[in-house]
């Protein structure tokens, strides 16, 4: 799958994600009114911040779909990063607070919530998320190196299809629990999941955050990426005379290599040319989507630069 497939079918998706979660979002804030449920509020927060997220992600696939060189000329692999890390911030700090708020609702626990009214909006949910995790899956298994910002959406996906499953058991066994008398255990159902709920938040979105900040701020590749460019360096070693600077940063899905090479006096540009394609598609057997450039030092006949 080419790039411009890769993003129409990632419009596609934030389009119908976007769609859902307007759906999703005010059935929530209602059935928590009408039935009393904390979860359910943190449960419409994350919806309502996925909205802002979402409405920024396809605003910035329409941007990189039309490709303008002028205005991106090193390309639009940061809007995915951004977009990727806006994700990460946009949920954790929702997920700390309300983990603080529900473990003080465990020991002050509010009556019992109607559990039965809680699961329509959460399992409605649950069948829309499944719907477009299966149209993800589809156009990650056709790409070797899906972009950041598909990574988020199909993380975002996998959060939402763990999150509405379990709700929706836990508030079944709430319901069930008030059925048969046991109130107490009951009412602790609902700042229980709360908590669950919250740390699992935090849990996707800290990785989400640290790993684009590192794009972000143009931090070297990861050290697996780095010995793996290195070992490629050394099976070309009789090409050169000496290793000089690694230059490594990531943009989106492309990973970004110079690496400076000492050679002897009468190499030829096109056999530095060469030598630049042949790392670069050996490069590739090990890290997909990379750009490679060669920065050649032909070294004088004193052995100097």
């Amino acid at each position: 799958m080419n790039n411009h497939e890769e993003l129409k079918g990632l419009k596609r998706i934030s389009e119908l994600s976007i769609y859902s979660s307007l759906i999703i979002t005010p059935l929530s804030i209602i059935f928590s009114m009408i039935s009393g449920s904390v979860t359910l509020v943190v449960y419409f927060i994350w919806a309502a911040a996925a909205i802002a997220v979402k409405i920024f992600a396809m605003i910035s696939i329409r941007i990189m779909m039309k490709e303008n060189q002028f205005m991106f000329p090193n390309g639009t692999g940061k809007l995915e990063n951004f977009s990727s890390f806006f994700f990460g911030v946009s949920i954790v700090p929702i997920g700390a607070y309300y983990l603080v708020t529900s473990i003080m609702r465990l020991f002050s626990p509010l009556p019992v919530v109607t559990y039965l009214l809680c699961q329509v909006p959460v399992a409605l949910s649950l069948l829309l998320t499944l719907g477009l995790k299966i149209l993800t899956m589809r156009i990650i298994r056709r790409n070797q190196n899906p972009s950041p910002l598909l990574s988020a959406y199909n993380i975002n996906f996998n959060v939402s299809l763990t999150s509405d499953s379990f709700l929706f058991l836990a508030f079944l066994a709430g319901y069930l629990l008030s059925v048969l008398g046991f109130d107490y255990l009951s009412a602790i159902v609902d700042p229980v999941l709360s908590v669950i709920l919250s740390l699992y938040m935090l849990r996707v979105g800290l990785p989400l955050i640290i790993d684009n900040f590192r794009s972000l701020i143009d931090l070297p590749l990861p050290e697996k990426d780095m010995l793996k460019i290195l070992k490629v360096a050394t099976e070309f070693y009789k090409e050169y005379t000496g290793f000089g600077m690694m230059f490594s940063r990531q943009s989106g899905k492309q990973k970004v290599i110079e690496i400076e090479l000492l050679f002897d006096p009468g190499i030829s540009l096109q056999k530095i040319m060469q030598i630049e394609q042949n790392m670069l598609s050996r490069i590739n057997q090990d890290i997909p989507d990379v750009r490679f450039r060669l920065i050649p030092k032909v070294l004088t006949p004193g052995g100097r630069c």
